[in-house]
């Protein structure tokens, strides 16, 4: 085990071994009923999790899917006498069914719009189980439900069907572990940060919010039936919108990124609305539950799990560098580029593109070639739409004439993830790291096109999986050595300067193993120095045999390191070829001076 995850470990043992010694300290059925209450939400609140504090997705109606496998386990063990498990299997079915037809259209949504239209759903199966009495009992219900059986062995007491609650709930926390310390994992913290540099290392944006919608359903499809066999009955009002609101609170209060703290969560809900009964003060639990859901939000940002997992981190966790140290970059670190075209043949071909916005063309008919092996610096005063271009040829923005192909295969219709899958490797103008991952995962996420995220083998950490990890974290390393940074991995982004994030951003593209490299001003807010070992650094990434195409404005850079020069102006290319031809171009000169050049001789 690594030492950066040695503290959450010790702080998740020590909430299980909680889990555990609860039912001798509260051994009483009321206590043991609390138990396995708060149980049911935890394994609800593991997908909410995932799909909330981690995708950033704010699909508020999980509730729905709750009543799914509700009445699912209601309606077949009482109606139909299947077995319970049987009956619950066939909830969570019917929950993945829902959840994949719905998915799509509901994630096109976001922020508020996203959550009330996920809560239109919870409120379109409440009514659904109001108004088919035949199938639901209608408000009555369904009542009689059995005890849970595990394929035909009946758990007579209440403590046996706890620790089946909970054995449940930390199955759930493993996929849940699984999933964070996967290529899933780092794709959806992505996502939650930038989608548009996520879709620059290669990753379906939709593809993983679709996972992460489904796996939660799965998983409040499970807790919905494991709610109802403790019940014994099932009506509309068992998950209703207070339940959905204790869901959200439960998982703020446990830490909306901590696969654990969402058990914590459900466990401080559930036991406080019990206390707020014992003193006979229900009518006050909305308001506590929003006062502490404020503080929590105020004082403890991370939630109580990350204030648990700082405080073991104190204790257990590895010494963390001040400040990274720079190393001699290893110019044979990485593996150089052999799948190319023969140098000097046409890598990418831009053909007569154009991109308006309104009456104003950005880009209007600007073709030119890159060629294999080169340097090709794109250049031209500030408004010229450089920045536009790169979009276009990125899958950033739709082309609305002409065509761009990469290796002769029109991309111009691809999206972003698509173009990066095909070896095309981006940085930006303004820094895209994501800063709710360290460095080292950063710099892994690059390497997301070549690993398998089907979300059945990273739920149960199968071989194949641990394999790509392994190679994704040594390919990491090897990067952040190549571009001179160490003992940098363990850090925050944000706890680098700017010059060194702009060396991460870098490695991260490396990691994609590019054939064509798009550096969008990689020279921004670099002193002189930095930007003389910037110019060393494309260099040595040329030499590894990655044809790049570089945004700049710093002409000095620009004209040491070009091998070909494309000049933009108010949206039109005005020249383009080698730097000293282009150094003399009237027209070039015009445009950065402002004036015609007779006029300025007259």
């Amino acid at each position: 085990m690594s030492a950066r995850l040695r503290p959450t470990a010790l702080a998740l043992g020590a909430f299980v071994a909680l889990v555990i010694l609860y039912p001798l300290v509260f051994s009483s059925s009321y206590g043991v009923g609390v138990g396995i209450t708060a149980g049911a939400m935890a394994a609800g609140s593991v997908g909410f999790v995932l799909l909330l504090g981690y995708a950033h997705q704010l699909a508020l109606g999980q509730a729905g899917f709750c009543m799914i496998g509700g009445y699912a386990s209601a309606i077949l063990t009482v109606r139909y006498r299947f077995d319970p498990t049987l009956a619950l299997l066939v909830g969570v079915v019917l929950s993945i069914a829902v959840a994949w037809v719905v998915a799509v259209p509901i994630l096109k949504l976001r922020g508020f719009v996203l959550a009330m239209g996920s809560l239109a759903l919870h409120l379109i199966l409440i009514v659904c189980a109001f108004e088919l009495p035949a199938l639901t009992g209608g408000a009555l219900g369904t009542y009689g439900v059995r005890r849970f059986a595990l394929f035909g062995l009946t758990l007579t007491t209440d403590l046996a069907y706890y620790f089946f609650v909970w054995a449940i709930v930390l199955v759930f926390m493993a996929i849940g572990l699984n999933i964070d310390r996967s290529c899933v994992g780092r794709a959806l913290k992505a996502i939650a940060v930038s989608e548009t540099a996520a879709g620059s290392v290669g990753i379906d944006i939709v593809r993983h919010k679709v996972q992460m919608f489904v796996v939660a359903a799965a998983m409040a499809s499970v807790s919905g039936s494991l709610f109802v066999h403790f019940l014994r009955a099932m009506d509309p009002t068992v998950f209703g919108f207070a339940f959905s609101l204790n869901l959200i609170t439960a998982v703020i209060i446990g830490g909306l990124m901590s696969i654990w703290g969402a058990a914590l969560g459900a466990t401080v809900v559930i036991g406080l609305r019990e206390v707020l009964r014992g003193f006979s003060l229900p009518m006050w639990e909305s308001v506590i539950m929003g006062a502490l859901t404020a503080i929590v939000l105020i004082a403890f940002p991370r939630g109580l799990a990350g204030f648990i997992g700082a405080g073991f981190a104190r204790v257990f966790g590895p010494d963390r560098p001040a400040r990274p140290s720079l190393s001699e970059p290893s110019g044979n670190a990485l593996s150089p580029c052999t799948d190319r075209p023969a140098a000097g043949e046409p890598l990418l071909e831009v053909h007569e593109i154009s991109r308006s916005f309104g009456s104003l063309k950005a880009v209007n008919s600007v073709g030119f070639t890159v060629p294999t092996g080169a340097i090709t610096a794109l250049i031209g005063p500030n408004g010229a739409g450089k920045t536009t271009l790169f979009n276009l040829i990125g899958g950033y923005q739709p082309v609305d004439g002409g065509s761009v192909k990469f290796r002769g295969r029109a991309i111009g219709e691809m999206l972003p993830n698509e173009i990066a899958a095909l070896g095309v490797g981006r940085t930006f103008q303004n820094l895209q790291l994501f800063d709710n991952m360290t460095v080292l995962d950063n710099v892994m996420s690059g390497r997301h096109r070549f690993h398998s995220s089907g979300i059945v083998p990273v739920s149960v950490h199968a071989p194949r999986v641990r394999r790509d990890e392994e190679e994704a974290r040594r390919t990491a390393l090897e990067a952040l050595r190549f571009v001179g940074l160490r003992d940098a991995e363990n850090l925050l982004p944000t706890e680098l300067s700017f010059g060194h994030q702009r060396l991460v951003e870098i490695a991260r593209a490396l990691a994609l193993a590019p054939t064509l490299l798009l550096m969008d001003e990689p020279a921004s807010g670099l002193n002189d120095t930095e930007t003389e070992q910037l110019a060393r650094l494309i260099v040595r990434i040329s030499l590894l045999g990655i044809t790049i195409l570089l945004v700049e404005h710093d002409m000095r850079l620009v004209m040491g390191l070009a091998d070909i020069v494309v000049v933009m102006h108010h949206g039109q290319k005005i020249a383009d070829g080698p730097p000293d031809r282009v150094r003399a171009d009237r027209q070039v000169i015009a445009a950065y001076l402002g004036t015609d050049v007779d006029e300025r001789v007259a």
